[in-house]
């Protein structure tokens, strides 16, 4: 491989598996919110689909979970009051979620609802975006996801609504072992991280094979401000000029990660190509559609297929 290469990992659906860990989190913090604002209301939790958060997150614009969540929680406290009439109608935001993010939802439902202030005031109330000291929604989200113990270590404060298991627990590694050291080898270490979870739930979760990955030249978005997540483009770039390289590969799933390597390329000059990866199902097949259509030519079905494929193209780098 060429000495003038890197490598940068997105981690949520390329290293890791958080179907059950970051979903689930979103399913628990809508539920709890819905029914701290309704207490009457049932079966909160079936109406948060992985079809609906999925909807989201390919806008490209809904990296952040907890977005997610307050996505959700204003839409179904402003939306219809029978569950059934709400399916159809969070089926409706959520399929037409745009790149302005929760602005998007925002908009959508100050135009639909007959009670603008109803929906004034529950924006209000949720205060989102905030900080877990501003944002009900921040807090809640973070402690479903972190658990009470990793909560106090990532923000220096104690939980004050969930004190149960973490659901980060559910986190499953995807990557091998040896994927990860014939990786390393290919790019003489030169392995890093821009991803939209923190350093805490990083290191948690990606255990021993962590320290594969140079720390100097990662960016974890959740300890960043807010402007700096993706599809900002700014913190692939550090990374990339902190290994003192101009060519990269960055190795992403989504709509959001696309769309801040098309942005890096443009904004900065350096040659990155994405690795996109698309699991063999119909909703990677979506976003398989949209890399192919944008220039993608390198994808895999899961992480460990990737020192196969880098041996392919070794000779273009």
């Amino acid at each position: 491989m060429n000495q003038d290469a890197c490598i940068i990992f997105d981690i949520d659906g390329v290293l890791i598996d958080t179907r059950k860990s970051y979903n689930e989190s979103i399913r628990q913090t809508v539920q709890y919110m819905v029914k701290r604002n309704n207490p009457t209301i049932d079966n909160v939790e079936s109406l948060v689909t992985d079809d609906m958060i999925f909807n989201f997150r390919k806008s490209g614009m809904f990296n952040n979970d907890a977005d997610t969540s307050y996505a959700f929680i204003l839409s179904i406290v402003c939306g219809p009051s029978k569950i059934s009439d709400l399916h159809i109608f969070l089926e409706k935001i959520t399929g037409n979620a745009t790149a302005n993010g929760i602005k998007s939802v925002e908009n959508f439902l100050l135009d639909y609802s007959k009670d603008k202030e109803k929906v004034i005031r529950t924006m209000r109330m949720l205060n989102y975006p905030g900080d877990i000291d501003s944002s009900i929604v921040a807090r809640v989200f973070d402690e479903y996801f972190y658990g009470p113990s990793l909560f106090k270590k990532q923000h220096s404060a104690d939980a004050q609504y969930y004190f149960g298991s973490p659901l980060i627990e559910n986190d499953v590694l995807l990557v091998r072992d040896s994927t990860i050291k014939k990786i390393s080898d290919y790019f003489d270490m030169r392995l890093g991280i821009v991803s939209g979870r923190s350093r805490v739930a990083a290191e948690y979760s990606m255990k021993w094979l962590f320290d594969y990955f140079d720390t100097n030249a990662s960016i974890f978005l959740e300890d960043e401000k807010r402007e700096m997540g993706k599809p900002n483009p700014l913190a692939l770039i550090k990374s990339i000029r902190s290994m003192g390289v101009c060519n990269a590969f960055y190795v992403g799933d989504s709509a959001e990660d696309l769309l801040m390597v098309l942005k890096a390329r443009e904004e900065s000059h350096l040659d990155i190509q994405l690795i996109g990866i698309c699991p063999p199902n119909y909703r990677a097949n979506q976003i398989r559609n949209l890399f192919t259509e944008n220039g993608t030519s390198l994808i895999a079905q899961e992480v460990n297929e990737l020192p196969n494929i880098l041996n392919k193209v070794k000779t273009q780098f």
